[in-house]
């Protein structure tokens, strides 16, 4: 499948013992997309129904919300107004800005209540043991920039999820 990341994440367990037990560390490995953004994200995310938050103005996903720009629904990304299992994937694409940064994990505790998969497009990568990171892509653009990553997150299952 087009933009699949080859051969999925790896883990590495670091050395040193008892300091080093738990830590995991992941390798993915990385691939070329000639095509547009667009293409790309329809081509990897494909569960429907699908929830676009900080959506801006584009009308992708199948309800788009957002704080500031005209969307569906007018709404916070930290505080999703429908009940849980709602949708199939949540997909973000907030502005890159420092303060977005601080509020990611409250973001994937509301995406992953309301659908079983998430996905982040931004320069951080977030880890917790609730949210299970399955897929990385990463974005390079021409000249030194910082790499922009579309993370994919799977809630836990049973329940499990629900203690998240």
């Amino acid at each position: 499948m087009p933009g699949r990341p080859v051969g999925g994440p790896r883990d590495a367990r670091s050395a040193g013992g008892a300091r080093g037990e738990g830590r995991v560390t992941r390798y993915v490995e990385a691939f070329s997309w000639t095509g547009s953004i667009q293409d790309f994200l329809d081509s990897v995310v494909t569960e429907r129904p699908l929830l676009n938050v900080c959506a801006g103005r584009t009308p992708w996903g199948d309800v788009t919300m957002d704080r500031y720009e005209p969307s569906a629904v007018k709404g916070d990304w930290l505080a999703l107004p429908f009940a849980a299992d709602s949708f199939r994937a949540v997909f973000a694409d907030p502005p890159w800005d420092g303060s977005y940064k601080a509020d990611v994990a409250a973001f994937m505790r509301e995406a992953l209540r309301v659908a079983p998969v998430a996905y982040l497009m931004a320069p951080w990568l977030y880890g917790a043991a609730w949210a299970h990171l399955k897929g990385v892509w990463v974005r390079q653009m021409p000249g030194v920039n910082v790499p922009i990553l579309l993370s994919r997150y799977e809630a836990p299952q049973g329940e499990l999820r629900w203690l998240a």
